[in-house]
């Protein structure tokens, strides 16, 4: 087991998908106390269960609702501060994946997936920064997507949001490293979720395991000297 994460709090969002669970289920396992949040506040409590003595708490929230963000913020400091500590780590996993060309989408769906995708992140981020500086060490890791390098038909909006997202998270890597703050963006294709199984014309077969992922992003957090995986892209191997 690393130690390195041992006993760090963490609040990982979109915590009821396919990744954020695994992820939260790592870092679990890696001696952290982790905080949940999804919109699916029976899935919530399944994992809640799931993580046991090292579930900080959970909250069902709507990342769309400025409110819904400002409880978030105050109820996983709270839970944090009972353990004497702050959020260490913050894993902006939540992410909606719309579907349509740019002729049938609206500028509501726009809205939405930015408000989701990009703006949270940088609320939670701006709003956690501070007590990690002040520890001297925080992890911020925003999950992209392939889709951050590249445009696709069909998913304008969302491969929009994720180069938007790519973008404040190199911004915040030079603005935090000073301050003891580590920013990664970590950038899969396609995964086996259910956010995956909405991939049109690939083989879901294909698809990364979320499992592997979590395991490599717990990984790359952990160290604590001058080598750093600010930007990665994962990719899967297509054998054809």
């Amino acid at each position: 087991m690393n130690t390195n994460l041992c006993h760090k709090n963490v609040l990982v969002t979109g915590a009821t998908g396919g990744l954020g669970g695994e992820i939260a289920l790592y870092l679990k396992d890696l001696g952290c106390r982790v905080f949940i949040t999804g919109r699916d506040k029976e899935l919530l409590c399944e994992l809640s269960r799931d993580l046991g003595e090292n579930c900080l708490g959970f909250i069902e929230c709507d990342l769309e609702k400025e409110k819904d963000i400002d409880v978030l913020i105050k109820t996983s400091k709270r839970s944090a501060a009972l353990q004497s500590g702050v959020i260490d780590i913050l894993i902006n996993c939540a992410g909606i994946f719309p579907v349509g060309l740019i002729k049938d989408s609206s500028v509501e769906d726009f809205d939405r997936c930015f408000n989701i995708n990009v703006r949270a992140p940088f609320i939670l981020s701006k709003s956690l920064y501070q007590d990690m500086k002040n520890a001297g060490w925080g992890r911020i890791i925003n999950i992209g997507s392939s889709s951050a390098y590249g445009g696709f038909s069909g998913t304008s909006i969302y491969c929009a949001s994720k180069h938007a997202l790519l973008g404040l998270s190199r911004s915040m890597f030079n603005e935090f490293k000073e301050d003891g703050v580590r920013v990664f963006s970590v950038s899969p294709g396609s995964i086996q979720t259910p956010m995956g199984e909405k991939v049109l014309n690939q083989d879901y077969s294909t698809f990364m395991d979320p499992r592997e992922i979590a395991t490599f992003i717990g990984d790359i957090i952990s160290y604590d000297s001058n080598m750093i995986s600010e930007e990665v892209r994962l990719n899967r191997i297509i054998v054809r």
